[in-house]
């Protein structure tokens, strides 16, 4: 039998912390880079943003209130009060995490969008994004209205009922399903796209798993597969803590390598400083949208200069390595 100190609560905690601090360092980082050194700021840092200072945010707000009132106890050692508010800050944790893994996704393959203008590789993007954003929302409404009336989730002294704990499992299934498959494509399209670049093979290595860090939320995902039976065990806010906690780390995770995938002409610059590498050849801001190529080949360019040498073949011999991507 458990006894009355039994806490996890500091757990979850502490992984709220580490992770929203390291999504917060790393959106900073990727907003200088995109504002200042190439600036190309677009719609993946947006959405990036959104899904970090606002709904990441709130996310790891609702779930540290929760610890606060008895996220990872037992219930028979809390006041009904307190499960109350701890419950309602599960019902809002469900919502948060659905939005910002969908804008964090969707910021993923809009990246990836930017570095490739092969039709056949854009589709298989959108095809990804589409069904990772698709069973996000659809997650995010079912959970939203899981109760009837809302409240009834967190408060049972009301007269209400909810949809099958069976519903929720399944479609938590199947958005970690769709995440696993959509990350195993935006891992696997950088090395596709960079395999095709004119640069030294070497440097193709180094960029391939820089360009494909956003899909490691996946390993998250993975491990708490076998966590989600818990939702329909008793006890509720004991049990699914480490559900709780793998959510943050998958959430922490997709925010700051996908904001690293960004860094490459900071870390550049930071190495010349450091005298660990010669000066790059340049370090002027992108030419995004400013000059005459096609459309598509620009928004290449402007993500990854290494791009011009497709639009632009250079005379046979050894190219050199992009500053930026």
């Amino acid at each position: 039998m458990a006894s009355e100190t039994d806490n996890r609560g500091p757990e979850l905690l502490a992984v709220n912390i580490t992770f929203f601090s390291a999504a917060l360092v790393s959106i900073f980082l990727r907003c200088y880079v995109r504002t200042f050194m190439v600036r190309a700021f677009g719609i993946d840092d947006w959405l990036m943003v959104a899904g970090t200072v606002g709904l990441f945010t709130l996310y790891a707000a609702f779930s540290s209130t929760g610890v606060k009132y008895g996220t990872g106890q037992h219930h028979a050692n809390l006041e009904d009060e307190n499960i109350k508010k701890a419950m309602m800050c599960w019902w809002f944790c469900y919502l948060w995490y659905s939005l910002a893994m969908v804008s964090s996704k969707l910021s993923i393959g809009w990246f990836l969008l930017r570095v490739t203008t092969t039709k056949l590789y854009r589709w298989i993007i959108f095809i990804a994004m589409g069904s990772t954003a698709f069973s996000g929302l659809v997650f995010f409404f079912v959970t939203l209205f899981q109760c009837n009336p809302i409240p009834y989730f967190w408060n049972k002294d009301l007269e209400g009922k909810c949809v099958n704990i069976e519903v929720v499992i399944a479609l938590a299934i199947l958005y970690s399903v769709t995440a696993v498959i959509s990350d195993f494509i935006f891992a696997i399209l950088p090395a596709v796209i960079v395999w095709q670049l004119q640069l030294h093979k070497r440097t193709k290595l180094m960029l391939i798993p820089l360009l494909a860090m956003g899909c490691v939320a996946s390993s998250a995902v993975v491990v708490r597969f076998p966590f989600l039976p818990k939702f329909r065990e008793p006890d509720f806010l004991w049990n699914t803590l480490d559900i709780a906690i793998w959510s943050t780390i998958e959430q922490g995770l997709a925010i700051t390598a996908g904001s690293l995938a960004t860094l490459r002409p900071l870390i550049k610059l930071l190495a010349f400083r450091l005298g660990l590498t010669t000066k790059p050849k340049s370090m002027r801001p992108s030419d995004y949208a400013t000059n005459s190529r096609p459309l598509g080949v620009r928004k290449a360019v402007a993500i990854y200069p290494a791009a011009k040498r497709i639009a632009s073949p250079q005379p046979t011999g050894t190219a050199s390595e992009p500053t930026c991507l």
